[in-house]
């Protein structure tokens, strides 16, 4: 038989990775060729690229498939970047799917590595492309800030807490609030570096500036979206951003059961914790927003899954604007249809 498409599916790790190569042979044959497992930095990068261009059809393309996993997968992905070869990143849940699809119960490195392998040779994957460093740059910075929040609040909830006691030690109270103190400068410093990035890019801060004309929109809030994003680069439409950042609607019914709908929470959870706190800000600055919220509010008894879908609809905004290059118009709809 023939071989007519060949992948390499790799299931990455911190330290380390496990990769097989799979064939597509003429009558959609799968055939997984060989396993091997590699250390995750630059010597087992190199040794896996020669073990890969020995195994393969050289007269044939060879693609490699792999799962966005936190950043583990980046050093490889920038590896095989630079030689030019051609690269899938999924979403897990996407992976996953397809496993379940192959009714795999399993789990093993190998397993996965096989089943990426299966997906990269079978199906037709989007190409993965390395944008421009200011995203990566931004991601960082706008991740940091967002540990130093969460460690701010847990701390001010300490402090809330022995202050509250019956004895509180005014010790504790004093480093406490010397911490606390300590996070905002801390906050503050990486808020102005983020400012800083993005105005010495002349394309990224006017998209940036025409974002920020939504109500409750921040800099900091733009800034962790389009660096989850790269600025939108592959995203084709605002169904498939919202599946991203995992606000997907997933309901649950059998016969004249009927579950309580909900997010699936399966996709970029920084976008969701960026837009929380926009969201609680858009409601108080904008009206539109407003009568949105309390209209939802009202039909489905139920605040979080309202304030979930103001997220949703703020994200789909900053899409548009930043594809459009507009700037936000209160009441567009309305103005539009009138």
């Amino acid at each position: 038989m023939n071989t007519l498409r060949q992948n390499v599916g790799i299931d990455i790790a911190k330290d380390s990775f496990v990769a097989t190569v799979t064939v597509l042979l003429s009558g959609q044959v799968i055939q997984h060729l060989k396993t091997k497992q590699f250390p995750n930095k630059q010597e087992g990068f190199n040794a896996f690229i020669n073990w890969v261009y020995n195994i393969v059809d050289s007269s044939i393309e060879v693609s490699f498939t792999m799962e966005a996993t936190g950043v583990y997968y980046e050093g490889l992905a920038y590896f095989l970047w630079d030689i030019d070869a051609i690269i899938h990143v999924l979403l897990p849940c996407k992976a996953k799917k397809f496993s379940q699809s192959l009714n795999v119960k399993s789990k093993t490195d190998k397993i996965d590595s096989q089943v990426l392998g299966h997906m990269g040779a079978e199906r037709t994957l989007e190409k993965w492309v390395l944008h421009s460093g200011i995203y990566r740059h931004l991601r960082t910075l706008t991740r940091e800030r967002q540990q130093l929040v969460k460690e701010r609040t847990r701390c001010k909830n300490q402090l809330h807490a022995e202050t509250h006691t019956a004895c509180p030690i005014k010790t504790t109270v004093t480093r406490y609030k010397r911490h606390i103190a300590y996070l905002d400068k801390l906050i503050l410093a990486v808020e102005k570096e983020i400012k800083s990035l993005i105005s010495e890019d002349e394309y990224v801060s006017s998209k940036v500036k025409k974002i920020m004309t939504i109500p409750g929109i921040s800099n900091v809030t733009t800034a962790s979206v389009i660096a989850e994003t790269s600025g939108f680069a592959n995203i084709k439409n605002i169904r498939q951003l919202t599946s991203y950042a995992g606000y997907d609607v997933v309901q649950k019914e059998s016969g004249k059961w009927r579950g309580k709908s909900k997010i699936s929470k399966k996709g970029n959870s920084k976008i969701r914790q960026a837009l929380f706190m926009a969201s609680l800000s858009s409601i108080v600055h904008s009206k539109t927003h407003n009568e949105f919220y309390n209209r939802l509010k009202e039909q489905k008894q139920n605040g979080m899954m309202s304030l979930a879908a103001v997220q949703r609809k703020l994200l789909g905004l900053m899409y548009t604007l930043w594809k459009n290059d507009q700037e936000y118009i209160e009441n567009y709809e309305k103005i539009r249809t009138a």
